[in-house]
Protein backbone atom coordinates (compact mmCIF):
# COMPACT_ATOMS: atom_id res chain seq x y z
CA UNK A 1 0.00 0.00 0.00
CA UNK A 2 1.29 3.43 -0.86
CA UNK A 3 2.28 5.74 1.99
CA UNK A 4 -0.05 8.56 3.09
CA UNK A 5 0.35 11.91 1.41
CA UNK A 6 1.86 13.35 4.61
CA UNK A 7 4.91 11.11 4.06
CA UNK A 8 5.83 12.46 0.63
CA UNK A 9 9.59 13.10 0.60
CA UNK A 10 11.30 15.13 -2.10
CA UNK A 11 14.85 16.36 -2.43
CA UNK A 12 15.70 20.05 -2.76
CA UNK A 13 16.62 19.43 -6.41
CA UNK A 14 13.08 18.27 -7.15
CA UNK A 15 11.44 21.12 -5.23
CA UNK A 16 13.62 23.71 -6.96
CA UNK A 17 12.08 22.55 -10.22
CA UNK A 18 13.06 25.52 -12.41
CA UNK A 19 16.73 24.58 -12.10
CA UNK A 20 16.14 20.84 -12.37
CA UNK A 21 17.48 19.38 -15.67
CA UNK A 22 14.44 17.10 -15.94
CA UNK A 23 11.99 20.00 -15.78
CA UNK A 24 14.08 22.08 -18.18
CA UNK A 25 13.90 19.26 -20.74
CA UNK A 26 10.14 18.85 -20.22
CA UNK A 27 9.46 22.61 -20.35
CA UNK A 28 11.44 23.01 -23.57
CA UNK A 29 9.94 19.92 -25.19
CA UNK A 30 8.01 20.86 -28.36
CA UNK A 31 5.03 18.53 -28.46
CA UNK A 32 4.04 19.81 -31.92
CA UNK A 33 5.89 18.53 -34.97
CA UNK A 34 6.36 21.44 -37.36
CA UNK A 35 6.46 19.08 -40.36
CA UNK A 36 3.01 17.55 -39.79
CA UNK A 37 -0.13 18.90 -41.47
CA UNK A 38 -2.17 18.66 -38.25
CA UNK A 39 0.13 19.13 -35.22
CA UNK A 40 -0.61 17.60 -31.85
CA UNK A 41 -2.15 20.72 -30.27
CA UNK A 42 -4.49 21.28 -33.22
CA UNK A 43 -5.46 17.60 -33.26
CA UNK A 44 -6.49 17.49 -29.60
CA UNK A 45 -8.20 20.89 -29.86
CA UNK A 46 -10.36 19.57 -32.71
CA UNK A 47 -11.02 16.25 -30.99
CA UNK A 48 -12.04 17.76 -27.65
CA UNK A 49 -13.52 21.01 -29.01
CA UNK A 50 -11.05 23.11 -27.02
CA UNK A 51 -10.03 26.69 -27.73
CA UNK A 52 -6.43 27.45 -28.69
CA UNK A 53 -5.66 29.13 -25.37
CA UNK A 54 -7.28 26.32 -23.37
CA UNK A 55 -5.26 23.72 -25.33
CA UNK A 56 -1.94 25.49 -24.72
CA UNK A 57 -2.65 25.74 -21.00
CA UNK A 58 -3.79 22.10 -20.85
CA UNK A 59 -0.52 20.96 -22.46
CA UNK A 60 1.39 22.99 -19.88
CA UNK A 61 -0.53 21.24 -17.08
CA UNK A 62 0.26 17.91 -18.73
CA UNK A 63 3.98 18.76 -18.62
CA UNK A 64 3.69 19.58 -14.92
CA UNK A 65 1.86 16.30 -14.33
CA UNK A 66 4.60 14.36 -16.14
CA UNK A 67 7.22 16.03 -13.95
CA UNK A 68 5.32 15.00 -10.81
CA UNK A 69 5.07 11.44 -12.12
CA UNK A 70 8.84 11.28 -12.49
CA UNK A 71 9.86 12.79 -9.15
CA UNK A 72 7.32 11.08 -6.89
CA UNK A 73 7.92 7.56 -5.65
CA UNK A 74 4.17 6.93 -5.86
CA UNK A 75 3.72 8.45 -9.30
CA UNK A 76 0.81 10.84 -9.88
CA UNK A 77 -2.87 10.77 -10.81
CA UNK A 78 -4.07 13.01 -13.67
CA UNK A 79 -7.19 15.14 -13.88
CA UNK A 80 -9.75 14.47 -16.62
CA UNK A 81 -8.32 17.22 -18.86
CA UNK A 82 -4.70 16.18 -18.29
CA UNK A 83 -5.62 12.55 -18.91
CA UNK A 84 -7.07 13.50 -22.30
CA UNK A 85 -3.76 15.15 -23.28
CA UNK A 86 -1.85 12.10 -22.06
CA UNK A 87 -4.06 9.72 -24.04
CA UNK A 88 -3.61 11.77 -27.20
CA UNK A 89 0.17 11.82 -26.66
CA UNK A 90 0.18 8.04 -26.28
CA UNK A 91 -1.48 7.72 -29.69
CA UNK A 92 1.66 9.26 -31.20
CA UNK A 93 3.44 6.02 -30.34
CA UNK A 94 6.71 6.62 -32.18
CA UNK A 95 7.15 10.12 -30.79
CA UNK A 96 6.11 9.09 -27.26
CA UNK A 97 8.21 5.91 -26.92
CA UNK A 98 11.15 6.69 -29.21
CA UNK A 99 11.72 10.35 -28.31
CA UNK A 100 9.75 11.69 -25.35
CA UNK A 101 10.40 8.86 -22.87
CA UNK A 102 14.06 8.03 -23.65
CA UNK A 103 15.32 11.53 -24.50
CA UNK A 104 13.16 13.92 -22.44
CA UNK A 105 12.13 11.86 -19.39
CA UNK A 106 15.01 9.40 -19.70
CA UNK A 107 12.68 6.70 -18.38
CA UNK A 108 9.49 4.92 -19.43
CA UNK A 109 6.18 6.40 -18.29
CA UNK A 110 3.33 3.93 -18.55
CA UNK A 111 -0.40 4.52 -18.22
CA UNK A 112 -1.98 2.12 -15.71
CA UNK A 113 -5.80 1.80 -15.39
CA UNK A 114 -7.50 1.38 -12.01
CA UNK A 115 -8.08 -2.09 -10.63
CA UNK A 116 -11.79 -1.38 -10.19
CA UNK A 117 -14.44 -1.36 -7.48
CA UNK A 118 -15.64 1.20 -4.96
CA UNK A 119 -12.66 0.51 -2.67
CA UNK A 120 -10.25 1.21 -5.50
CA UNK A 121 -12.24 4.34 -6.32
CA UNK A 122 -11.54 5.64 -2.80
CA UNK A 123 -7.84 4.77 -3.16
CA UNK A 124 -7.77 6.65 -6.45
CA UNK A 125 -9.29 9.70 -4.75
CA UNK A 126 -6.54 9.58 -2.12
CA UNK A 127 -3.89 9.24 -4.81
CA UNK A 128 -5.37 12.18 -6.69
CA UNK A 129 -5.35 14.27 -3.49
CA UNK A 130 -1.70 13.34 -2.99
CA UNK A 131 -0.94 14.56 -6.53
CA UNK A 132 -2.57 17.93 -5.89
CA UNK A 133 -0.69 18.39 -2.61
CA UNK A 134 2.53 17.56 -4.43
CA UNK A 135 1.58 20.06 -7.14
CA UNK A 136 1.21 22.84 -4.56
CA UNK A 137 4.50 21.96 -2.85
CA UNK A 138 6.54 21.80 -6.04
CA UNK A 139 5.05 24.60 -8.14
CA UNK A 140 4.13 26.79 -5.15
CA UNK A 141 0.69 27.62 -6.50
CA UNK A 142 -2.78 26.13 -6.48
CA UNK A 143 -3.75 23.76 -9.31
CA UNK A 144 -5.87 25.76 -11.81
CA UNK A 145 -9.52 24.80 -11.34
CA UNK A 146 -10.03 24.85 -15.12
CA UNK A 147 -7.86 21.77 -15.45
CA UNK A 148 -7.94 20.08 -12.02
CA UNK A 149 -10.95 19.09 -9.95
CA UNK A 150 -10.33 20.54 -6.47
CA UNK A 151 -11.71 18.17 -3.77
CA UNK A 152 -12.87 19.63 -0.44
CA UNK A 153 -10.07 17.75 1.37
CA UNK A 154 -7.50 19.97 -0.38
CA UNK A 155 -8.84 23.18 1.17
CA UNK A 156 -6.38 23.21 4.07
CA UNK A 157 -3.43 22.91 1.65
CA UNK A 158 -4.47 25.67 -0.79
CA UNK A 159 -2.62 28.95 -0.99
CA UNK A 160 -4.74 31.56 0.85
CA UNK A 161 -4.61 34.14 -1.92
CA UNK A 162 -6.18 31.70 -4.39
CA UNK A 163 -8.57 29.84 -2.14
CA UNK A 164 -11.62 31.83 -3.24
CA UNK A 165 -11.93 33.73 -6.54
CA UNK A 166 -12.62 37.41 -6.04
CA UNK A 167 -15.55 37.39 -8.45
CA UNK A 168 -17.45 35.01 -6.17
CA UNK A 169 -16.78 36.96 -2.98
CA UNK A 170 -20.04 38.95 -3.10
CA UNK A 171 -21.61 39.27 0.33
CA UNK A 172 -25.20 40.33 0.71
CA UNK A 173 -25.89 43.17 3.17
CA UNK A 174 -28.62 42.95 5.80
CA UNK A 175 -32.18 42.90 4.48
CA UNK A 176 -32.79 46.45 5.71
CA UNK A 177 -30.05 47.77 3.39
CA UNK A 178 -32.14 46.96 0.32
CA UNK A 179 -34.81 49.42 1.36
CA UNK A 180 -32.18 52.18 1.30
CA UNK A 181 -31.64 51.59 -2.43
CA UNK A 182 -35.03 53.08 -3.14
CA UNK A 183 -33.65 56.48 -2.06
CA UNK A 184 -30.99 56.56 -4.80
CA UNK A 185 -33.31 57.35 -7.77
CA UNK A 186 -35.03 60.06 -5.75
CA UNK A 187 -31.70 61.71 -4.97
CA UNK A 188 -30.65 61.43 -8.62
CA UNK A 189 -33.89 63.05 -9.78
CA UNK A 190 -33.59 65.87 -7.25
CA UNK A 191 -29.95 66.56 -8.22
CA UNK A 192 -30.74 66.69 -11.96
CA UNK A 193 -33.87 68.83 -11.79
CA UNK A 194 -33.24 70.86 -8.62
CA UNK A 195 -36.57 69.88 -7.07
CA UNK A 196 -38.85 66.91 -6.59
CA UNK A 197 -42.48 68.04 -7.01
CA UNK A 198 -44.23 64.98 -5.65
CA UNK A 199 -46.78 63.89 -6.82
CA UNK A 200 -46.90 66.34 -9.77
CA UNK A 201 -43.84 65.09 -11.63
CA UNK A 202 -43.29 66.18 -15.23
CA UNK A 203 -42.92 63.40 -17.78
CA UNK A 204 -39.12 63.57 -18.14
CA UNK A 205 -38.53 63.58 -14.38
CA UNK A 206 -41.02 60.74 -14.00
CA UNK A 207 -38.97 58.60 -16.38
CA UNK A 208 -35.63 59.63 -14.82
CA UNK A 209 -36.99 58.60 -11.43
CA UNK A 210 -38.53 55.23 -12.27
CA UNK A 211 -36.19 53.81 -14.90
CA UNK A 212 -33.22 53.60 -12.47
CA UNK A 213 -35.57 52.41 -9.74
CA UNK A 214 -36.78 49.50 -11.84
CA UNK A 215 -33.25 48.59 -12.92
CA UNK A 216 -32.01 48.60 -9.32
CA UNK A 217 -34.81 46.39 -8.04
CA UNK A 218 -34.45 44.04 -11.01
CA UNK A 219 -30.73 43.61 -10.30
CA UNK A 220 -31.29 43.11 -6.57
CA UNK A 221 -33.98 40.51 -7.27
CA UNK A 222 -31.70 38.51 -9.58
CA UNK A 223 -28.77 38.61 -7.16
CA UNK A 224 -30.83 37.75 -4.13
CA UNK A 225 -32.69 34.97 -5.91
CA UNK A 226 -29.50 32.98 -6.61
CA UNK A 227 -27.63 33.94 -3.44
CA UNK A 228 -28.16 30.49 -1.89
CA UNK A 229 -26.60 28.88 -5.01
CA UNK A 230 -23.31 30.80 -4.73
CA UNK A 231 -21.42 27.83 -3.17
CA UNK A 232 -22.40 25.63 -6.12
CA UNK A 233 -21.75 28.38 -8.69
CA UNK A 234 -18.26 28.99 -7.29
CA UNK A 235 -17.38 25.30 -7.73
CA UNK A 236 -18.60 24.88 -11.33
CA UNK A 237 -15.04 24.34 -12.70
CA UNK A 238 -14.49 21.54 -10.17
CA UNK A 239 -17.54 19.43 -10.99
CA UNK A 240 -17.44 16.41 -13.30
CA UNK A 241 -20.03 16.14 -16.07
CA UNK A 242 -22.43 14.01 -13.98
CA UNK A 243 -22.32 16.52 -11.14
CA UNK A 244 -23.07 19.29 -13.63
CA UNK A 245 -26.04 17.32 -14.95
CA UNK A 246 -27.18 16.75 -11.36
CA UNK A 247 -27.05 20.48 -10.62
CA UNK A 248 -29.17 21.38 -13.64
CA UNK A 249 -31.71 18.58 -13.34
CA UNK A 250 -31.08 16.37 -10.33
CA UNK A 251 -30.61 12.62 -10.21
CA UNK A 252 -32.79 11.88 -13.23
CA UNK A 253 -30.74 14.19 -15.44
CA UNK A 254 -27.49 12.58 -14.26
CA UNK A 255 -28.99 9.16 -15.04
CA UNK A 256 -30.09 10.40 -18.48
CA UNK A 257 -26.52 11.55 -19.17
CA UNK A 258 -25.15 8.19 -18.06
CA UNK A 259 -27.59 6.31 -20.35
CA UNK A 260 -26.43 8.58 -23.17
CA UNK A 261 -22.79 7.79 -22.40
CA UNK A 262 -23.46 4.04 -22.19
CA UNK A 263 -25.14 4.08 -25.59
CA UNK A 264 -22.46 6.25 -27.21
CA UNK A 265 -19.73 3.98 -25.81
CA UNK A 266 -21.57 0.86 -27.05
CA UNK A 267 -22.03 -0.51 -23.55
CA UNK A 268 -25.78 -1.05 -24.05
CA UNK A 269 -28.06 -1.47 -27.05
CA UNK A 270 -31.82 -1.75 -27.60
CA UNK A 271 -33.05 -5.29 -28.23
CA UNK A 272 -36.80 -4.54 -28.29
CA UNK A 273 -38.24 -1.83 -30.55
CA UNK A 274 -41.93 -2.42 -29.80
CA UNK A 275 -44.23 -0.64 -27.36
CA UNK A 276 -43.66 2.50 -25.29
CA UNK A 277 -40.06 3.43 -24.78
CA UNK A 278 -40.14 2.94 -21.02
CA UNK A 279 -41.16 -0.68 -21.73
CA UNK A 280 -38.29 -1.38 -24.13
CA UNK A 281 -35.49 -3.74 -23.19
CA UNK A 282 -31.73 -3.37 -23.44
CA UNK A 283 -28.75 -5.69 -23.36
CA UNK A 284 -25.21 -5.27 -22.07
CA UNK A 285 -23.00 -5.39 -25.15
CA UNK A 286 -19.50 -5.02 -23.66
CA UNK A 287 -17.24 -7.57 -22.01
CA UNK A 288 -15.58 -7.16 -18.63
CA UNK A 289 -12.14 -6.82 -20.24
CA UNK A 290 -13.33 -4.17 -22.70
CA UNK A 291 -15.08 -2.27 -19.91
CA UNK A 292 -12.01 -2.23 -17.67
CA UNK A 293 -9.93 -0.83 -20.54
CA UNK A 294 -12.49 1.89 -21.34
CA UNK A 295 -11.14 5.28 -20.26
CA UNK A 296 -14.07 7.19 -21.73
CA UNK A 297 -16.47 6.56 -18.84
CA UNK A 298 -15.56 7.60 -15.31
CA UNK A 299 -14.37 4.70 -13.12
CA UNK A 300 -15.51 2.17 -15.69
CA UNK A 301 -14.50 -0.73 -13.45
CA UNK A 302 -16.92 0.30 -10.71
CA UNK A 303 -19.56 1.04 -13.33
CA UNK A 304 -19.33 -2.41 -14.85
CA UNK A 305 -19.58 -4.09 -11.45
CA UNK A 306 -22.93 -2.36 -10.91
CA UNK A 307 -24.33 -4.33 -13.84
CA UNK A 308 -24.02 -7.44 -11.68
CA UNK A 309 -27.14 -6.22 -9.88
CA UNK A 310 -29.25 -6.61 -13.04
CA UNK A 311 -31.62 -9.63 -13.08
CA UNK A 312 -30.36 -10.43 -16.58
CA UNK A 313 -27.50 -8.70 -18.35
CA UNK A 314 -28.96 -9.74 -21.70
CA UNK A 315 -32.41 -8.22 -21.08
CA UNK A 316 -33.27 -5.33 -18.78
CA UNK A 317 -35.41 -2.17 -18.85
CA UNK A 318 -34.71 1.41 -17.76
CA UNK A 319 -36.18 0.89 -14.29
CA UNK A 320 -33.86 -2.05 -13.65
CA UNK A 321 -30.91 -0.13 -15.09
CA UNK A 322 -31.73 2.84 -12.87
CA UNK A 323 -31.72 0.70 -9.72
CA UNK A 324 -28.47 -1.02 -10.72
CA UNK A 325 -26.61 2.22 -11.41
CA UNK A 326 -27.93 4.30 -8.51
CA UNK A 327 -24.99 3.37 -6.25
CA UNK A 328 -22.47 4.34 -8.93
CA UNK A 329 -24.23 7.62 -9.72
CA UNK A 330 -24.58 8.68 -6.11
CA UNK A 331 -20.85 8.01 -5.63
CA UNK A 332 -19.75 10.28 -8.50
CA UNK A 333 -22.50 12.93 -8.13
CA UNK A 334 -21.64 14.03 -4.61
CA UNK A 335 -23.09 17.54 -4.92
CA UNK A 336 -24.03 19.08 -1.62
CA UNK A 337 -27.53 20.49 -1.36
CA UNK A 338 -27.60 24.28 -1.69
CA UNK A 339 -28.56 26.41 1.27
CA UNK A 340 -32.22 27.20 1.77
CA UNK A 341 -33.67 29.61 -0.75
CA UNK A 342 -34.08 33.00 0.97
CA UNK A 343 -37.29 34.97 1.08
CA UNK A 344 -36.59 38.01 -1.09
CA UNK A 345 -37.25 41.34 0.67
CA UNK A 346 -37.56 43.07 -2.71
CA UNK A 347 -41.18 41.91 -2.98
CA UNK A 348 -42.14 44.83 -0.75
CA UNK A 349 -40.06 47.20 -2.89
CA UNK A 350 -41.79 45.80 -5.95
CA UNK A 351 -45.22 46.61 -4.48
CA UNK A 352 -44.03 50.07 -3.41
CA UNK A 353 -42.79 50.80 -6.95
CA UNK A 354 -46.14 49.80 -8.47
CA UNK A 355 -48.00 52.09 -6.08
CA UNK A 356 -45.64 55.01 -6.79
CA UNK A 357 -45.79 54.50 -10.57
CA UNK A 358 -49.57 54.84 -10.41
CA UNK A 359 -49.58 57.67 -7.84
CA UNK A 360 -46.94 59.79 -9.64
CA UNK A 361 -48.32 59.15 -13.14
CA UNK A 362 -48.13 62.42 -15.17
CA UNK A 363 -51.81 62.58 -16.16
CA UNK A 364 -51.64 66.15 -17.47
CA UNK A 365 -49.22 65.30 -20.29
CA UNK A 366 -51.40 63.58 -22.87
CA UNK A 367 -49.68 64.54 -26.14
CA UNK A 368 -48.85 61.96 -28.77
CA UNK A 369 -45.13 62.01 -28.00
CA UNK A 370 -45.78 61.71 -24.25
CA UNK A 371 -48.07 58.74 -24.78
CA UNK A 372 -45.43 57.08 -26.98
CA UNK A 373 -42.71 57.54 -24.34
CA UNK A 374 -44.96 56.26 -21.57
CA UNK A 375 -45.99 53.25 -23.67
CA UNK A 376 -42.36 52.32 -24.31
CA UNK A 377 -41.58 52.83 -20.62
CA UNK A 378 -44.39 50.55 -19.43
CA UNK A 379 -43.51 47.82 -21.95
CA UNK A 380 -39.90 47.85 -20.75
CA UNK A 381 -41.05 47.95 -17.13
CA UNK A 382 -43.29 44.94 -17.70
CA UNK A 383 -40.35 42.99 -19.19
CA UNK A 384 -38.27 43.75 -16.10
CA UNK A 385 -41.16 42.84 -13.81
CA UNK A 386 -41.53 39.33 -15.23
CA UNK A 387 -38.48 37.95 -13.33
CA UNK A 388 -39.90 39.43 -10.10
CA UNK A 389 -43.17 37.57 -10.54
CA UNK A 390 -41.97 34.32 -12.09
CA UNK A 391 -38.75 33.42 -10.26
CA UNK A 392 -36.45 30.88 -11.90
CA UNK A 393 -35.98 27.42 -10.41
CA UNK A 394 -32.62 26.38 -9.00
CA UNK A 395 -32.03 24.10 -11.99
CA UNK A 396 -32.73 26.91 -14.48
CA UNK A 397 -30.36 29.28 -12.68
CA UNK A 398 -27.60 26.64 -12.50
CA UNK A 399 -28.04 25.86 -16.21
CA UNK A 400 -27.60 29.55 -17.06
CA UNK A 401 -24.50 29.83 -14.86
CA UNK A 402 -22.95 26.72 -16.41
CA UNK A 403 -23.67 28.07 -19.89
CA UNK A 404 -22.01 31.38 -18.96
CA UNK A 405 -18.91 29.48 -17.87
CA UNK A 406 -18.99 27.27 -20.96
CA UNK A 407 -15.18 27.08 -21.06
CA UNK A 408 -15.44 24.47 -18.32
CA UNK A 409 -17.51 22.30 -20.66
CA UNK A 410 -14.39 21.81 -22.77
CA UNK A 411 -13.87 18.56 -20.88
CA UNK A 412 -17.24 17.30 -22.13
CA UNK A 413 -16.92 14.86 -25.01
CA UNK A 414 -20.03 15.11 -27.20
CA UNK A 415 -22.77 17.53 -28.22
CA UNK A 416 -25.36 15.29 -26.58
CA UNK A 417 -23.54 15.54 -23.26
CA UNK A 418 -23.43 19.33 -23.41
CA UNK A 419 -27.10 19.51 -24.39
CA UNK A 420 -28.21 17.19 -21.58
CA UNK A 421 -26.20 19.11 -18.98
CA UNK A 422 -27.56 22.50 -20.02
CA UNK A 423 -31.00 21.73 -21.49
CA UNK A 424 -31.76 18.26 -20.11
CA UNK A 425 -33.48 16.02 -22.68
CA UNK A 426 -35.13 18.94 -24.49
CA UNK A 427 -31.97 19.90 -26.36
CA UNK A 428 -30.32 16.61 -27.26
CA UNK A 429 -29.71 15.88 -30.92
CA UNK A 430 -30.37 12.14 -31.25
CA UNK A 431 -34.17 12.44 -31.28
CA UNK A 432 -34.76 8.89 -32.42
CA UNK A 433 -33.36 7.57 -29.15
CA UNK A 434 -32.88 10.09 -26.38
CA UNK A 435 -35.94 12.27 -26.76
CA UNK A 436 -37.80 9.09 -25.95
CA UNK A 437 -35.56 8.60 -22.93
CA UNK A 438 -36.74 12.05 -21.88
CA UNK A 439 -40.31 10.80 -22.18
CA UNK A 440 -39.41 8.06 -19.73
CA UNK A 441 -38.86 10.73 -17.10
CA UNK A 442 -41.81 12.80 -18.29
CA UNK A 443 -44.16 9.84 -17.81
CA UNK A 444 -43.20 9.88 -14.15
CA UNK A 445 -44.33 13.54 -13.90
CA UNK A 446 -41.17 14.41 -11.98
CA UNK A 447 -39.14 17.60 -12.02
CA UNK A 448 -36.02 15.59 -12.77
CA UNK A 449 -34.57 16.31 -9.34
CA UNK A 450 -35.47 13.26 -7.28
CA UNK A 451 -33.17 10.48 -6.14
CA UNK A 452 -34.50 6.90 -6.11
CA UNK A 453 -35.10 7.11 -2.37
CA UNK A 454 -36.85 10.52 -2.72
CA UNK A 455 -34.40 12.18 -0.38
CA UNK A 456 -34.37 15.51 -2.17
CA UNK A 457 -33.18 17.66 -5.04
CA UNK A 458 -29.73 17.89 -6.53
CA UNK A 459 -29.73 21.59 -5.75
Amino acid sequence: MKPAHSNIKLTADYLNYQDNPLWIRIANYAIDDADTIIPFSKKIAQTEDWSEDFTKAAIQEYKRFVYLCCISENGASPSIVVDKVWHMHLLYTTEYWKNFCPNILQRELHHFPNVGGIIDYNKHQDWYLETLILYIRVFEQNPPAKFWRIPPELKSFLKPEQEAPAKNSFHFPPVEAYYLLIIVPFLLSWMLFGSLPIPDLPLLQYLVLFIPLILIISWVTARYNKHHLQPNIAKIPQYNRYELAWLTGGYNNAFLLLVNDLEESNWIKIIDTKGAFKEKFFSLSISRTEAFNDRYLMHSQSLFECFNQLPQSSKFNLNQLNLALSTYLNAICRVKTASKKPQSPVFFLFMAVLVMMIWFFPTEETGGFAILLLSIFFVISFCFMIPWIFLSTDQEMMAREIKKQAVFLNGINTLNQKAIIINQFNGISDTSFFKKVGNYFGDHQACGARQPDNTGCGC
